[in-house]
């Protein structure tokens, strides 16, 4: 998703809903900490459920490497990331009642 799209679907749900909190942040990649992403968060609520939308940049994979024991299933995986390219992604949640966030499809948020 583009900064565009990101902006108009901000602006739509905070017109239909309003944005309770909204958030940008960088953190180091779990599996690398040379490298971070960028994240861009908001909170809403509808029909009495919350909801959180994370706006991911984050350095483009370009290569994946499967690691396994000599016996056994694959112990883990290490991604190969550029340095220069990114890759963009859209996460969408739905806060739980013991106050975790399960992610859910945008088709979920918009049918709920």
């Amino acid at each position: 998703m583009n900064e565009k799209n990101w902006d108009e679907l901000t602006m739509r749900i905070d017109d239909m809903y309003t944005i309770d909190k909204s958030d940008k942040f960088t953190e180091e990649l779990p599996d690398n900490p040379k490298f971070k992403r960028t994240v861009e968060r908001i909170e809403f609520e509808k029909d009495n459920q919350k909801y959180r939308i994370d706006n991911i940049e984050s350095p483009a994979i370009l290569d994946k490497k499967t690691i396994y024991h000599h016996r056994g299933p694959a112990d883990h995986v290490e991604y190969i990331y550029d340095t220069e390219q990114t890759s963009k992604k859209v996460e969408f949640y739905r806060q739980l009642p013991d106050g975790y966030w399960n992610e859910i499809s945008p088709e979920q948020m918009l049918t709920d």
